[in-house]
């Protein structure tokens, strides 16, 4: 058999939103066009513009929206959340809304993004983290989401870093034991 076309579930459209590239994190396998330390924060004015001629160019399809939130860090931003709350309370036909954080923000902001967003997924990058704070967030927004699944969704992505190896039975364990969703995901080291 000859696989001729390919058609989503729920036909939507597609937006993986880099929203900029400053991070607070330089981890040592991500590459520099990803993050960087100096750039600034686009302002909520400049992400209102950008997701308006976005959206004016689409809107006549008629289809949902999906759009993945990242950067550098989003959270590190402070014109994210309003930004966030920008989009779902809109007129813009929103289906879901998802985000990709490093999970250095605070629980609270956590649990009011975990109110706006679809999904939320928290990435391990051991040579930065404060371990506990971001396991308090992780299990904090995971117990929030829980409530409104299918619909609502946490998960961790362990980055393998093979000086971290040792301990992710124990992020396995305790992951588990809260019933999040995770995976171990390879780094290519020889992209940076």
């Amino acid at each position: 058999m000859k696989i001729v076309r390919v058609e989503p579930t729920t036909p939507m459209i597609n937006l993986d939103w880099m929203i900029g590239s400053r991070c607070n994190y330089a981890c040592s396998y991500c590459p520099s066009e990803l993050h960087d330390d100096f750039s600034p924060h686009p302002d909520l004015d400049r992400l209102k513009q950008a997701w308006m001629n976005f959206y004016n160019k689409t809107c006549d399809v008629g289809l949902p929206y999906k759009i993945a939130l990242t950067g550098g860090e989003v959270t590190a931003n402070r014109s994210f959340l309003p930004l966030v709350e920008f989009l779902r309370n809109g007129d813009f036909n929103i289906g879901q809304l998802l985000l990709t954080t490093n999970g250095s923000a605070s629980t609270a902001y956590y649990l009011r993004l975990a109110e706006l967003v679809d999904a939320i997924s928290f990435s391990v990058h051991s040579e930065f983290w404060n371990e506990h704070k971001f396991f308090e967030n992780v299990i904090a927004v995971n117990k929030a989401m829980s409530l409104q699944r299918p619909q609502k969704s946490c998960h961790v992505n362990i980055m393998d870093e093979e000086w971290n190896r040792g301990n992710f039975p124990q992020y396995e364990n305790l992951l588990n034991q809260y019933k999040v969703s995770y995976s171990i995901n390879l780094i290519n080291h020889d992209v940076v």
